[in-house]
């Protein structure tokens, strides 16, 4: 477990740097080098290309983040209970499970930091604008100081809330506090808010010769769109919950149970095939550009476009392979008493796999076609749909179908963890 957390923030940390550092060097050969396309201004726009990128990542980096610095918490109640039992206040049992968590980000910066440095010469491979990238040229000093901030803010702020809602009293008793489920009237106001932002970008389509501001534009009115498709998706979750209570059967009672009574959980732990999904149908609309018949002055977009959208999608699979290990482990530790308990009542090893499929895999099938399908839309109306870019989005979606795939398979290994946890369980000897 904690192994894993340190590997997921260390290869946060790379990816952030990364990403800051080759957003930055567009910004660099913006001012060397302002009038590479004619009447289009394509330093700026490859900016804002990049911008749009990172609006697509960032959210699936941030909660992987989140999950990795909260991992020092995951089946430590009793510890808890045991400081205060032995004198410790509610404030230095917090102080102390902050530090501990910025110790371990600071070891996961400090990998993450050699492995940016390290990779940096690796990117000269690679040519953009007609350009090939400079051995150091994505590398900026500033942006490593900036990202060691973020995290451990990150990390001493999501240690904090988790504690939140963790009441540990004297008496050494722990009490989760349930996260509410979310309201009716958000998803609602989500949707409408949805359907605005989309009639909007369908009318303001991206072409290649869009200049910096209406890019910009764009950005801003497509990350509202993904802020708002993100509510809409844990409505759907609960809905989709709450109706599966008639299907019969002991596994989805105890699913769709958890499912609906911790709906913002269960969204926690597939939003990361969601924004990979909004990032495959996105990018699949935004291919046709390079499809479609350009004109000469375009023909660096054309080049480049293909390059930008899969690493987009490599970053995105990368982060998503380590967000479901990490979060099915931590599903496993928190639930290890569970675990047990439905054991001695005489329940099955395999019934916790079964449970653990309904539980986290009908959900992420909702939140990888909710994610694909409105990727999908929103594309397209940004860059104007054509058959094309409907067969790319298409070919995205097959791709987004095997990464499902590998999702549900590391649940169903996570049946191993579960049991080396039925293993332990045991009297030991008097």
């Amino acid at each position: 477990m904690r192994k894993l957390s340190v590997a997921a923030l260390a290869v946060a940390t790379w990816m952030l740097c990364t990403l800051a550092g080759g957003t930055w060097m567009f910004v660099e050969r913006d001012r060397h080098y302002p009038n590479l396309g004619g009447d289009i201004d394509i330093p700026l726009l490859y900016i804002g290309l990049a911008l749009f990128a990172c609006a697509l990542l960032i959210p699936t980096l941030l909660t992987l983040l989140t999950q990795a610095a909260r991992a020092d918490l995951s089946g430590r109640e009793q510890q808890l209970a045991v400081l205060r039992l032995i004198g410790a206040t509610a404030g230095e049992v917090r102080g102390m499970m902050i530090l501990q968590a910025l110790r371990r980000a600071f070891v996961g910066l400090s990998i993450g930091t050699a492995a940016y440095v390290a990779s940096v010469p690796a990117w000269s491979a690679l040519s953009f604008q007609g350009t090939k990238i400079g051995t150091w040229e994505m590398f900026t000093w500033w942006v490593v100081p900036i990202a060691w901030a973020a995290v451990a803010l990150l990390a001493a702020g999501s240690v904090w809330r988790a504690l939140q809602q963790v009441a540990v009293t004297p008496l050494g008793v722990t009490k989760r506090v349930p996260h509410p489920g979310q309201k009716a009237i958000t998803t609602v106001c989500a949707v409408a808010a949805a359907i605005g932002l989309y009639i909007w970008l369908a009318r303001h389509p991206i072409a290649p010769e869009a200049d910096i501001a209406d890019v910009l534009v764009a950005l801003v009115a497509f990350t509202g769109f993904l802020v708002v498709n993100t509510l809409i998706a844990v409505g759907v979750i609960q809905v989709v919950a709450r109706f599966s209570y008639r299907i019969p059967g002991a596994y989805n009672y105890v699913a769709t149970r958890r499912v609906s009574r911790g709906a913002k959980n269960t969204w926690r732990r597939c939003s990361a095939l969601f924004f990979v999904a909004f990032t495959a149908g996105v990018a699949g609309a935004f291919q046709s550009i390079a499809e479609s018949e350009v004109a000469p002055e375009e023909a660096l977009i054309v080049q480049d476009l293909p390059k930008g959208i899969a690493i987009t999608v490599l970053f995105g699979a990368i982060l998503l392979v380590l967000f479901t290990l990490l979060t099915q482990t931590l599903a496993v530790v928190e639930q290890k008493q569970l675990t047990k308990s439905l054991h001695f009542i005489g329940a099955a090893p395999t019934f916790h796999t079964k449970v653990a499929v309904r539980e986290i895999g009908v959900p992420m099938v909702v939140a990888a076609l909710l994610g694909f399908g409105q990727g999908a839309l929103v594309g397209l109306a940004m860059v104007g749909a054509t058959p094309d870019g409907i067969a790319t989005v298409l070919f995205f979606g097959a791709l987004i179908a095997l990464a499902l795939v590998g999702c549900l398979a590391a649940v169903v290994a996570s049946g191993r963890l579960r049991e080396k946890v039925l293993v332990e369980t045991g009297r030991s000897n008097d």
